[in-house]
């Protein structure tokens, strides 16, 4: 923010008899020697294109003489805006001789009365008047005066209580100004909004912007599937026509980069002198419209759009909303070819320097160089920290960080552990998206205070042990308590979570490799418990569970390739008989459903049906063959029958109880159907 000039006064000092000293200086000791008031009035009619400005200020000498040595005052000045014309001062109904001076700030200049030595314990009351016409667009004076639109500084000297400024608009224009304390105060066709609180030491100052929304030159555009009001100063085509092509040019790159389509929020962009003046532009949520300078700057434009997605809803701490959308806006500058100026690294050890997150504590308190050091330093951590890194990586952490994502969760996931990004989730996201080596060191030397720094000494130990376990498990991620202690940065509680777990992401692997072996699917609600366990119980449970979905992966698996591997013919139409294919299938969906104890069963069935059916085979074969012989009668012999004979039998009868249908003489589908060919209790058994 550009700060308010200082009011010039010259102090004399002078010994009698023999002759007079002059000292002068903008402070000398003023300050405790001169009382000051002053009510400053900043009128703007309809269709006038100059404000009129009347200001009276009344000075009090309360030096007192010491001794022979008396001191008084013989001028006295204000700030004006420096293209201010027919400037007046009058004491006592008497024209006082006034002179403009030139300031640092191309925007103003001094006007200095001169009058007769005020002595001690004496006033003087000055009359101000002057008139403000604007200045053309892009010109270094940000003074502004058109049809429907004004931008101008207003300001008034005084003692704290003791100053007024006041600024009457039309009641059709807006108001906005770059200081809270104005009051509004409707009469007529009027407003007047005042303001009596000092901004300074040395009195009010602020800028003030005015616009008629309905003399605004408008345009509607579509970009990047949005559609959005442009309003410019009457006639400036060449704001107009920057700030389309930047939209049509820079939103898809904006979403691409941030990993997000266009959020909304936005209706209008609009171009005023005051961003200029600040030193900022700005994204107004409550009215929905972005506020840039009339400076056609694109990597300005970016950073303002880019704050519909990276803003303080998102984000926590203005450095890292602030540094992020820079960063952003700059990436984008660069991709579509567009030069930019982006902030020089400043000097860490700067007077003004602090830590980043000491300057979000004092938004609007610190003095402008203390601001600009705020944001060229959030810039300079963010670039830092995502600069090097490739487009994918780049929108990876962003993407994430815009979302309130956890490192700790897979990507994408909105589900556990969300919430507003600060600077210990982007920590983590930037170590675990992006991979970003030094990124605690980037923090302590610029980010963090004392009690912050302290607080990564248990982090480093914390994430190794993590990053053990979750190698230990595989693809699987560690369990929902542990990610969410790691989320909170609850250390300790981490360091518990993982004793209680106690062998639990071995055995996560040892599923996942029974599954890979066995050619099988993981199954997906042992998956679920593993990674959803967040109590002791579910812990504890974890400690049985794992070790025997390992152990029936693998028997599951056993009975897959059973059911898949080579047969003779005779071998092959007893797995049908038998439905060896189909208690496999059903081992196999028990197994993904989470289902252990019927998938073991399933599995073991499906092996003695394998082993069961060349005997079944056989049978088949003889009855088809006795049958087309026309045998007529059976004759049984008793023998004793072979071990293997026996169990095969038994094997049969199982299978038999399932439904499972031995082929009738004659049926042409013989070893053409397994168990699944007819329906539930339409089957019959013929031998």
């Amino acid at each position: 923010m550009t700060p308010s000039p200082a009011p010039r006064r010259l102090l004399l000092g002078a010994l009698l008899g023999a002759g007079a000293l002059l000292l002068s200086g903008p402070a000398a000791v003023a300050d405790e020697g001169l009382t000051e008031e002053s009510h400053s009035r900043y009128v703007l009619r309809a269709k006038d294109t100059e404000v009129r400005v009347t200001s009276t200020t009344t000075i009090g000498n309360v030096t007192p003489d010491r001794g022979l040595t008396y001191y008084y005052f013989t001028s006295y000045s204000i700030a004006v805006p420096a293209g201010a014309e027919d400037v007046r001062a009058t004491s006592g109904g008497a024209a006082l001789p006034v002179r403009l001076e030139k300031t640092e700030d191309p925007s103003t200049r001094y006007a200095v009365a001169t009058f007769a030595p005020l002595r001690y314990g004496h006033t003087r009351t000055i009359e101000w008047s002057f008139d403000v016409p604007g200045e053309p667009v892009r010109s270094k004076d940000y003074t502004r005066v058109g049809d429907g639109f004004a931008t101008f500084a207003v300001s008034g000297v005084g003692d704290v209580g003791r100053t007024t400024v006041e600024v009457v608009l039309p009641a059709s224009m807006t108001f906005d100004a770059t200081s809270d304390a104005f009051t509004q105060e409707r009469s007529g066709k009027t407003v007047t909004y005042t303001a009596t609180e000092n901004s300074d030491k040395d009195g009010i100052w602020a800028v003030v912007s005015a616009r008629d929304p309905k003399k605004a030159d408008e345009k509607v555009v579509e970009a990047g599937g949005t559609t959005l009001t442009l309003q410019s100063f009457p006639g400036d085509r060449k704001w107009t026509g920057f700030v389309a092509k930047g939209l049509q040019d820079g939103l898809p790159v904006l979403e691409d980069l941030v990993g997000q389509p266009w959020p909304g929020g936005l209706d209008t962009i609009r171009e005023d002198v005051s961003p200029k003046v600040l030193g900022y532009a700005w994204f107004d949520a409550d009215r929905d419209e972005i506020v840039i300078p009339e400076d056609l700057d694109t990597a300005t434009l970016y950073h303002e759009l880019t704050h519909a997605w990276l803003n303080p809803d998102r984000l926590t701490g203005r450095w890292l909303s602030e540094g992020m959308t820079e960063v952003v806006a700059q990436r984008a500058a660069d991709r579509t070819g567009v030069t930019s100026d982006p902030w020089s690294t400043p000097d860490r050890d700067a007077d003004v320097a602090v830590p980043l997150t000491a300057w979000d504590a004092h938004p609007g308190e610190l003095d402008e160089d203390a601001e600009q050091y705020g944001y060229a330093a959030s810039y300079a951590v963010l670039q830092k920290l995502l600069g090097g890194l490739d487009d994918d990586a780049f929108t990876a952490v962003v993407s994430a960080a815009q979302a309130g994502e956890s490192a700790y969760e897979r990507p994408g996931s909105r589900d556990e552990n969300w919430g507003r990004t600060d600077w210990r989730r982007f920590l983590d996201l930037v170590e675990e998206r992006g991979d970003v080596a030094g990124a605690p060191k980037v923090l302590r030397t610029w980010v963090l205070d004392a009690e912050q720094k302290a607080a990564l000494e248990p982090r480093a130990a914390a994430r190794d042990a993590y990053a053990d376990l979750d190698e230990a498990d595989g693809a699987w991620s560690p369990p929902l308590g542990l990610r969410t202690a790691m989320t909170d940065w609850e250390f300790d509680d981490a360091k518990d979570v993982r004793a209680a777990l106690d062998g639990a992401a071995q055995g996560a692997g040892q599923v996942q490799a029974a599954a890979a072996a066995a050619g099988v699917e993981v199954p997906e609600p042992v998956r679920a418990a593993y990674e959803g366990a967040s109590d002791a119980d579910g812990y504890a449970d974890l400690a049985t569970l794992l070790p025997r979905a390992a152990e029936v992966t693998t028997g599951v698996g056993g009975a897959v390739r059973a059911a898949e591997a080579d047969r003779d013919p005779v071998s092959g139409l007893g797995a049908a008989v038998l439905g060896v294919d189909r208690a496999a299938e059903r081992a196999r969906d028990d197994l993904s459903a989470g289902d252990l104890d019927d998938a073991a069963e399933r599995a073991d069935a499906a092996l003695e049906r394998a082993d069961a059916a060349p005997w079944a085979g056989a049978g088949v074969v003889v009855l088809v063959l006795g049958a087309a012989g026309g045998v007529a009668a059976l004759v049984v012999r008793r023998r004793r029958r072979s071990r293997s004979a026996a169990a095969a039998s038994a094997v049969v009868e199982d299978a038999l109880e399932e439904h499972v249908v031995l082929p009738a003489a004659g049926d042409p589908e013989v070893g053409g159907r397994g168990a699944d060919a007819l329906e539930p209790g339409a089957r019959e058994h013929s031998l």
